[in-house]
C-alpha cells in the first residue's frame, strides 16, 4: 500500500461518533483519489462478533471445569434469577456469539467502534487492502476514569479475561498491523471470519460466562484492589 489511514479517533459521548464519521468520510475521499491506500481500524473487545467453533469449545470446557463450583453457580444464579453466570454460549454452538457490548460504554461508543467495522467490511470487499484486528481490554486512560469499569478489568482475572497495560497493546496491535500490510491476505468467505482472524480477545471469547453476567461480579472482586 502507498498510503495507510489509521482510524484510532476516540472522544466522549457523541463527539466519538463524530470523529468516527468525519475519519470515515476521510477515508472514502482518500480511497477515491488514491486506491492504493490501506485502511487500519482496532475493533474493540466489548463488542458483539461471531466466534469461530474452538473458541466455543474453549469456553464450554472453562465452563465446566470452572474455578465457581457447580453448586456455587447453581446458587448465584437461584439468588439472582438466572442473571448472573450464564453459560456464555449454547453448548456446541459452531460458530458462536459472544456478546460482549457494555452498557457502561454508551451507544455512541458502540455506534463509533460498529463504524470502523462496517467501513472495514466494505473496504475489503472492494478490494482494498485492511488491517482489523480485535484488540484486547486495555487499561485505557478512557476505560480506567470510569470507576464501574476500572474495578471491573480489576476483578476480571477472576473470570479467565486478560486486560492488557496500554504499551502492552500497542506493541501487540502494532505487530498485528505490519503483518497484515506485508501480507495482504485476501478476504475470507464471510467477513466475521476476516474479524476471528488473530483476534487478540484477552480470553473474552473463551470465558465459561458470559460477559456482562460476569461483569458485576468482577467489579465487586476488583474493588478491593483500586482502594487505597
Amino acid at each position: 500500500a502507498g498510503l495507510v489511514l489509521g482510524n484510532y479517533c476516540y472522544a466522549d459521548g457523541s463527539d466519538h461518533v463524530r470523529v468516527s464519521m468525519a475519519a470515515d468520510a476521510l477515508a472514502t475521499h482518500l480511497l477515491t483519489r488514491r486506491p492504493d491506500t490501506a485502511l487500519s481500524f482496532l475493533a474493540t473487545p466489548t463488542d458483539v462478533f461471531v466466534v469461530p467453533a474452538e473458541e466455543v469449545d474453549a469456553a464450554e470446557e472453562a465452563y465446566t471445569r470452572g474455578r465457581v463450583g457447580r453448586a456455587a453457580r447453581t446458587s448465584v444464579r437461584a439468588v439472582t434469577g438466572g442473571r448472573l453466570l450464564q453459560r456464555n454460549y449454547p453448548p456446541g454452538a459452531d460458530p458462536g456469539v459472544c456478546d460482549a457490548l457494555v452498557p457502561q460504554q454508551g451507544p455512541n461508543y458502540a455506534l463509533a467502534k460498529r463504524l470502523q467495522r462496517w467501513r472495514a467490511t466494505d473496504a475489503r470487499a472492494h478490494g482494498t487492502v485492511v488491517s482489523l484486528n480485535v484488540a484486547p481490554a486495555t487499561r485505557t486512560r478512557s476505560v480506567v476514569k470510569n470507576k464501574a469499569l476500572a474495578a471491573a478489568y480489576a476483578g476480571a482475572h477472576r473470570f479467565g479475561v486478560e486486560v492488557f497495560e496500554p504499551a502492552t497493546s500497542n506493541s501487540l496491535m502494532a505487530v498485528l498491523l505490519v503483518h497484515d500490510l506485508r501480507t495482504g491476505q485476501p478476504p475470507a468467505d464471510e467477513p466475521w471470519q476476516d474479524e476471528a482472524r488473530g483476534a487478540a480477545h484477552g480470553g473474552l471469547w473463551t470465558a465459561a460466562y458470559h460477559p456482562r453476567s460476569a461483569l458485576g461480579l468482577a467489579a465487586v472482586l476488583g474493588l478491593g484492589s483500586l482502594l487505597p
